[in-house]
């Protein structure tokens, strides 16, 4: 009786220290460190003019790209309808990279506050969106 006791008291403490492995956790995700949206990181774009964005990404495993998209607010009202998406995969297979890029913002653009989402897709399938303020204008020189 005591030999019984003795067993199952071993196999209870055997099974409530033991631990289980959670296989269903989240991948982990990249993250974005200083942005820097136009000139002195002033949040503005000119229509028609180049662009400055910088950013510090680094991913979870490896990047797969890293995308920036321009998108209207739901809340502004324009005169057109009007977005901008670029994707860049020179970043692929690294762990980290600086992301300074110069672009023209397109002579199609309607003026008015944007929301600027930075978007980093790692290869292990995660994604982290990260949303900024952009304001573009109409500067006639």
């Amino acid at each position: 009786m005591k030999t019984t006791k003795l067993i199952l008291a071993s196999l209870f403490a055997a099974i409530a220290f033991s631990s289980c492995s959670n296989d269903d956790s989240e991948p982990a995700i990249p993250s974005i460190d200083k942005i820097e949206l136009g000139l002195n990181n002033s949040e503005t774009a000119t229509i028609g003019q180049d662009f400055h964005f910088n950013a510090e990404v680094t991913a979870a495993d490896k990047i797969e790209n890293v995308q920036v998209k321009i998108v209207q607010k739901s809340t502004e009202t324009y005169s057109k309808t009007w977005s901008h998406e670029i994707t860049w995969t020179q970043y692929a297979d690294s762990k980290n990279a600086t992301v300074h890029k110069h672009f023209d913002i397109p002579e199609d653009a309607a003026e008015g506050k944007y929301d600027f989402i930075i978007i980093v897709n790692d290869q292990n399938g995660s994604k982290l969106e990260v949303k900024k303020n952009l304001t573009i204008i109409n500067q006639k020189i």
